[in-house]
């Protein structure tokens, strides 16, 4: 017995690919454009801002990859509002990415220099293939990608290698998502020298401006840095790939073999790829998942008695790899075989469920060796199997297998009960969302909607599916990090409103201006709880040449004074999502008219009395005088810093209270 190390496939895999649940790992559909199966990518990330870690998986044997960020937040949205239609240069030539995830990245700080870019690098656990997959980098406004990559030799590749396609926005395209409302349809700027992807000239934030990219060179690293220009702009990134299957069928004597056992292997590697799969009752057999560029090898297990073949090979290349046909001879029996039955009905154990697609494979094996949907009483039967192995069957519309069952002992799939739920979604402020706002129905520690409905105009919505005592994220907008957890009720109705939660903090961003108009530029501000019982800034920033200030790590919802000097120039009141708050405009300085000095008058001659040094010599340290005129001891602090932002901070309390003051004053008038 030969010992083969086992390149496994993501346990996600492939369509035809079942572990337990089905194609996790990248729902996947024929090519819209020439031969091939397209797989988008699934994400895993883990870590806290700017130490994230993950997972990229494409389907079948696309290379497995982690990656790094320092991104100031990462999220996985599941595709069910934004998505590559149709429609988009991408949607085209592989097809829709609609109800498929991508990954929301930011920069390490929204401040629009170098040392505030996050680094985002996947690492390939092997050379990527050379062509039949690309990745997309979306939402690109406000903001610049640096694009770059090793090669198979850890060597830097050229831009030109990268793969550009083209530019373009992917709202209100034919099979596209409906955003972009302002009908602006900007698209970014590539730059084939530096590898910068650039966005809008205005540097505004927009909707749906994108590339994408087919690498032309096998890559063992990407890395995505990615620039705040202005605001806080967010990037998405999309990857997709092509895998093509090799196929033949087995015969010994010219008869067909059923059930016969076939490997595919790395021929440069020797690892075996995938699953291996067994012959269907014609003899025939699929293996599903390969990639273009890899050496493939497919050898079958030899019947008893028959003289062994030798492997064939299976060079991929774009496209499906079939005719590799084994013909055995002298083989001392075929094994005989036999129908397996498969029946499907509701919870209630008696009523069938016409049309339901089952699939079938054997147990411990990857490929579905038949596909079959059961007729009006619910019942399929799949023929010309070998009773003597064990299988799985498998319930397509949720992707769960059921098994082992034999040829003997049929298979019964019984769903299970759902209810219907109609509710209503509230945002963190208490109003209702937009109507038509996507709300994602998604199982606890998955990815995948189960269901994805649109908000009326008071934010309601019904839902159905959901299995009783089943805990469920609910997701609108596809902001996962607000997601709220109900579970389902044992009966359906009406439950309570879903109250989304609000972030733990937000950034802000706003604008100091003269009383000209005229920016305000390198002022040293303050940011201050209004409420707070500690005088002590929450945030220190500085404005820019353009007057803009940035704070992070505000409690939404909470009110903040912004100090200068000493005094407060300006409150706000956090938002529930990183944004903008109203610009201060700072009042123009008192004119002072100057009086004319008076004639002198001599003072008297005075003798200086003689300076005594104190005990132990002149103090060191601070500048400032204590009340007794005698240098402050050394602290290492600012003195006039708290006692700044204290005065401030009782300045603000006083307009606060004033300001209520009259609010009531002027209530009593009503």
């Amino acid at each position: 017995m030969v010992n083969r190390r086992i390149r496994a496939w993501a346990a996600t895999g492939v369509t035809v690919v079942v572990a337990g649940a089905l194609a996790l790992g990248g729902a996947t559909g024929a090519s819209a454009a020439g031969p091939g199966t397209v797989g988008w990518a699934d994400f895993t990330v883990d870590g806290t801002a700017r130490a994230y870690t993950g997972t990229m998986t494409l389907p079948g044997d696309f290379p497995q990859a982690t990656f790094t960020s320092t991104s100031r937040q990462a999220t996985i949205p599941s595709g069910s509002s934004t998505w590559q239609g149709t429609g988009t240069p991408v949607g085209a030539e592989y097809d829709s990415s609609r109800g498929r995830p991508y990954l929301n990245l930011r920069p390490t700080q929204d401040s629009p220099t170098a040392a505030a870019a996050s680094v985002t690098t996947y690492t390939f656990d092997r050379a990527t293939p050379a062509s039949d997959w690309s990745f997309v980098l979306g939402d690109v406004d406000a903001d610049q990608v640096t694009v770059s990559a090793t090669d198979a030799d850890g060597a830097a590749v050229p831009a030109s290698a990268l793969g550009f396609q083209s530019t373009y926005n992917y709202c209100r395209t034919a099979g596209g998502p409906s955003c972009d409302a302002a009908n602006l349809r900007d698209v970014p700027s590539w730059n084939a020298t530096t590898g910068v992807l650039t966005g809008n000239a205005a540097a505004a934030d927009t909707e749906g401006a994108a590339a994408w990219f087919s690498p032309t060179v096998p890559l063992t690293t990407l890395t995505f840095t990615y620039q705040q220009r202005a605001g806080f702009p967010v990037y998405q990134t999309w990857f997709v790939t092509k895998t093509f299957t090799a196929g033949g069928v087995v015969t010994n004597d010219g008869a067909p073999v059923a059930g016969a056992l076939v490997t595919v292997t790395d021929s440069d590697t020797g690892e075996v790829v995938g699953l291996p799969v067994r012959t269907d009752a014609d003899g025939a057999y699929d293996v599903p998942g390969l990639v273009s560029g890899t050496p493939y090898e497919v050898s079958v297990e030899t019947p008893d008695g028959a003289d062994p073949l030798d492997a064939l090979p299976a060079a991929v290349a774009g496209d499906d790899v079939p005719g590799l046909d084994f013909a055995f001879t002298g083989a001392t029996a075929i094994p005989a075989t036999a129908p397996l039955a498969v029946s499907v009905v509701e919870a209630d154990g008696t009523t069938p469920v016409a049309e339901r697609e089952v699939g079938l494979r054997v147990t411990g094996t990857g490929g579905l060796i038949a596909v079959a949907t059961t007729a009006a009483d619910g019942t399929l039967v799949f023929p010309g199997l070998d009773p003597t192995l064990s299988y799985d069957v498998v319930d397509l519309a949720r992707g769960i297998a059921f098994g082992p069952v034999t040829t003997a002992t049929g298979a019964v799939i019984t769903l299970p009960a759902t209810v219907e739920i109609t509710t209503s979604i509230v945002e963190p402020d208490g109003t209702a969302p937009a109507e038509g706002s996507t709300v994602d129905i998604v199982p606890v520690g998955e990815t995948t909607p189960v269901a994805s409905v649109e908000t009326d105009a008071t934010g309601g919505f019904t839902v159905g599916g959901l299995v009783p005592g089943e805990q469920y994220d609910v997701v609108l907008n596809e902001d996962v990090d607000s997601a709220v957890t109900i579970t389902a009720p044992a009966t359906s109705g009406t439950i309570p409103p879903v109250q989304i939660a609000a972030p733990a903090t937000v950034s802000v961003e706003g604008t100091v201006v003269n009383s000209d108009g005229t920016p305000a530029a390198g002022l040293q501000l303050q940011v201050i709880e209004a409420d707070g019982t500690e005088p002590e800034p929450v945030a220190t920033p500085v404005t820019d040449a353009a007057g803009v200030y940035r704070a992070e790590g505000l409690v939404p919802g909470t009110d903040y004074g912004v100090v200068l000097d000493g005094e407060v120039v300006g409150t706000f009141t956090a938002p529930f999502a990183d944004g903008t708050v109203p610009t201060i405009t700072l009042a123009a300085p008192p004119v002072v008219t100057p009086v004319p000095d008076p004639e002198p008058t001599p003072d008297p001659t005075v003798t200086p009395a003689p300076v005594v040094p104190a005990a132990g010599g002149q103090g060191t340290g601070g500048t400032g005088t204590g009340g007794s005129g005698r240098p402050l001891a050394y602290t290492g602090s600012e003195p006039g810093l708290p006692l700044g932002v204290a005065a401030a901070a009782l300045a603000l309390g006083l307009a606060l209270v004033t300001g209520s003051a009259v609010t009531r004053r002027r209530a009593g008038r009503r």
